[in-house]
């Protein structure tokens, strides 16, 4: 499906991507709302390492407004979404601010994302400033997760500019 853009200049057009941005000036300034959202497929590993992670980075300075993980596919174990400074790779121990999961402490269910229940969904709407911290990674917590499992994760930020790839 075709990113969906709301602009002042033009209106609504649909772009290459997907998602939907309210901009405000040109399309080409992408200063406003944007929802980022992509399906990661979780490898298994064990508590505490990295068993996902999104492949565009967020852009700096922006305002992490909402976010939220559903599972789209099950396994087992569970998981947390944290960000970082830094990209790390799958399998490494999990570091960074934990965004998503009971560790954040905010959010709804105040639990991590539970692998084994298709459809469980977990939000926050605790405004983060990313600055810098702009790589986000799925994070196993609570013990290891195996299976195939598949999670959906949504970020409403505001800012200028889309999610770049890593």
């Amino acid at each position: 499906m075709p990113k969906v853009v709301y602009s002042d200049s033009k209106g609504l057009v649909q772009e290459a991507g997907a998602g939907f941005s309210f901009v405000t000036g040109t399309v080409a300034d992408k200063v406003g709302l944007h929802l980022y959202q992509e399906e990661v497929t979780l490898s298994n590993d064990v508590d505490g390492d990295v068993i996902g992670k999104l492949s565009k980075e967020l852009p700096e300075n922006c305002i992490i407004l909402q976010a939220s993980m559903t599972t789209s596919s099950t396994g087992t174990g569970s998981c947390e979404l944290r960000y970082h400074t830094t990209a790390q790779a799958l399998s490494a121990v999990g570091l960074g601010t934990v965004i998503l999961g009971v560790d954040a402490a905010t959010s709804v269910p105040n639990s991590n994302l539970n692998t084994a229940t298709l459809g469980q969904t977990i939000i926050d709407v605790t405004p983060r400033d990313v600055t810098n911290k702009i790589y986000l990674h799925v994070v196993a917590d609570g013990g290891a997760v195996s299976g195939s499992p598949k999670v959906l994760v949504s970020v409403l930020y505001a800012g200028k500019g889309e999610p770049e790839t890593i």
